[in-house]
Order: C-alpha cells, then structure tokens, then sequence
C-alpha cells in the first residue's frame, strides 16, 4: 500500500513533534515544518522517510507554498495537521496593541486557514483529512490571554465551517482542544511570565499533559476509526473545564 503524506506544522517541538512521531510509527510519510532548522532537523531525523521545511508560519504565504510544495513533490497529500501556535503578550488586553493582536492572529488563525486552503485541492484527491490544535481557551476565559483565547476560539469555529464546506469532498475537519500541555514552547513562555509549572497544574487528573497525549488524538482523529467525525472540537485537558476550583496560572 502506497505510504500516506502529512504535513505538521509546528512540527519542530511540543506538539507537533508528538503527532509527526506517532503518525511516522503509523506509517505516515511526514514533513515537518517550523522556524527553528536545528529542531526540525533533530526531530526529522528520527521519522524514516520524513523531511522538514523551514520557514514563517505567519506568514500565510508560506503555508501556501510549503503545501504545495510538499504535495507536489510527494505526488499527494492525505493529512495536514495545523499544530503551529504562539501564546502572545500574557497582559491585560486593554494594554495590548493592534499589532499585539495581529501577530497572534497571524500565527494562529491565518496561517491555518492559508494552508487549509492550500490543502483543499490535494485533499479532494486523496479523501483526506485536517486536524488543527485549537485551545481549551477557545471555551475557556482566563485572565491575560484574550488574544491567544479569541484566536483559538477562531480557529475552532473554523473548523466547523470548513468541514461544512468540504463534506462534499470526503474531506474530513476537525480539531483538538488541550489543556495546559508539558511542551518546550509553554515552558518558555511560562518563564518569561515569571509562572512556575506548578502553578497550572490545577485540573482533575493533577498535572498537565504530555504531548504525546495530544499526539494520540491528533493521530486518531485523521485515522479510518474516526472515519464518521468531522466539525468535532474534541477537548483533552484532564478536567480542566469542569474543575471546581479556580484555574489557571495565577501569577498571569
């Protein structure tokens, strides 16, 4: 059986790194694409029959172009896995500048939709699927967050119109929500806002995720067993939404 393709954005770390590595061990042919070439490579190097672009994801004209660069190259596309994000300024929004705004958005919303519709035509041809890392904060508020949280929100929602669009196609689209993941990009992040892990491990389960944890459902959700889902949010945060007391980084 021919291999399939996927392409993870984000791919160089965290999340995106988990999804390609589980998707590799699933037979998945992958190409990983990020800003930082010495993480990708390192990354890369580890999934047989993989390859990595280095580049601006956002920048929506680079998602169009490594698409189609990728699904030209390869000959198809089966898969693409919006995981590239950014948690932006952890200040009040009344504080925050349109530039602020706009550079989240950018990252988290245009980019994804740039390649989504880059992706459409390839994906009409194989049947394939899309699978973006949207946020529990895209239903949850928490203070300081506000472009992070409207953004992923955003992205959730267009996830649900873009399924309704592509059904036609047998083009399935859906996305994760996580909780507070254990991931190098929210580590830094974390530092610079002066939190410590700690601080935000309150949910049922007690600690933050893995990204494996998320991986997994990124891999089943563009996998045959998921084969009646599309336009789902599937929210995997431990009880984060549901638990009783406050949450959150206090120190935000």
């Amino acid at each position: 059986m021919e291999p399939k393709i996927a392409i993870v954005t984000g791919g160089s770390s965290g999340i995106g790194a988990a999804s390609a590595k589980i998707l590799s061990d699933r037979g998945y042919l992958v190409t990983i694409v990020g800003r930082d070439r010495s993480r990708l490579e390192h990354v890369s190097a580890k999934l047989p029959g993989s390859d990595w672009i280095a580049g601006d994801l956002a920048n929506p004209e680079v998602n169009n172009d490594v698409v189609r660069e990728v699904a030209n190259r390869r000959g198809r596309l089966d898969l693409l896995v919006n995981s590239a994000g950014t948690l932006g300024p952890t200040i009040s929004f009344e504080e925050l500048s349109i530039d602020d705004w706009s550079s989240v958005f950018s990252t988290n919303l245009w980019g994804p939709i740039a390649a989504t519709q880059a992706a459409v035509p390839y994906l009409k041809a194989s049947r394939g699927s899309i699978v973006s890392v949207s946020s529990v904060n895209a239903i949850v508020a928490e203070p300081n967050l506000a472009p992070y949280g409207a953004s992923k929100a955003a992205l959730a929602s267009f996830t649900k119109f873009a399924a309704a669009d592509l059904a036609r196609y047998g083009i399935r689209v859906n996305c994760v929500l996580p909780g507070w993941v254990r991931t190098p990009f929210i580590a830094e992040e974390l530092e610079v806002a002066g939190i410590a892990g700690n601080e935000i491990s309150t949910n049922l389960m007690g600690r933050m995720a893995e990204p494996e944890e998320i991986g997994k459902v990124v891999a089943f959700l563009a996998s045959e067993d998921a084969s009646f889902m599309t336009g789902e949010c599937v929210v995997v945060d431990g009880g984060h939404i549901v638990f009783s007391r406050d949450f959150g980084p206090k120190a935000l």
